[in-house]
């Protein structure tokens, strides 16, 4: 899978601690949510575990989640069906087993889809999609993904400062052209999770 220092079994039990984190925090406000994910084990592993963590804060129910998988060449199929569910919000967790390259491309390619199908709904990245991405500095250069970002009504992204110990749950500013993070929320990682986040290191390319 890759040269992590974290062997599977671990990456798996690392993305059940963030996802669960996630999950009470990145999605406040939102009923409705789309996940667009890879069908890796990490990524599924990530996408399950955030949508525990919004039940266990908001309750238990139905309908308040769908997730779908990417596959390269069918964007625009995938837009589609994202639109069909009417999401409040739609969340790209991508990173897990796959490059980074391959995040960074597929994450533009499905903006632009949305672009195209005119999808206009509060956009929310892992932090991996935001590394790939270089900031979303290379979203923003390709001038139809970086409209359609301007466009929205939210971005979000969770990051982390592992000096501190903390997750960071932002909201994404693009005014003026510059990208500024706005933090709403926060929440404190174990010793464990640290050792784990340090550890773990995306495929080389």
């Amino acid at each position: 899978m890759s040269i992590s220092r974290a062997s599977l079994e671990e990456e798996v039990y690392l993305r059940g601690l963030t996802g669960f984190l996630v999950g009470e925090k990145l999605y406040e406000g939102f009923k409705r949510i789309a996940f667009v994910t890879f069908a890796d084990r990490i990524c599924c592993s990530i996408v399950a575990a955030q949508i525990a963590g919004y039940m266990h804060r908001y309750g238990y129910g139905s309908g308040s989640f769908k997730v779908f998988f990417y596959e390269e060449g069918r964007e625009d199929e995938l837009a589609r069906q994202v639109e069909s569910f009417k999401p409040d919000a739609v969340s790209l967790m991508m990173g897990g087993e796959q490059k980074m390259s391959r995040v960074a491309s597929a994450t533009r390619e499905v903006l632009k889809a949305f672009s195209r199908r005119g999808l206009r709904v509060p956009v929310i990245f892992h932090v991996r999609v935001f590394l790939a991405t270089k900031q979303l500095s290379s979203l923003l250069a390709d001038e139809e993904v970086s409209s359609y970002l301007g466009s929205l009504p939210e971005l979000r992204v969770f990051t982390a400062d592992l000096g501190a110990k903390k997750f960071f749950f932002n909201r994404i500013s693009l005014e003026g052209g510059k990208l500024a993070l706005r933090k709403f929320a926060e929440s404190d990682l174990t010793e464990e999770h640290v050792d784990l986040l340090k550890r773990s290191l995306p495929p080389p390319e």
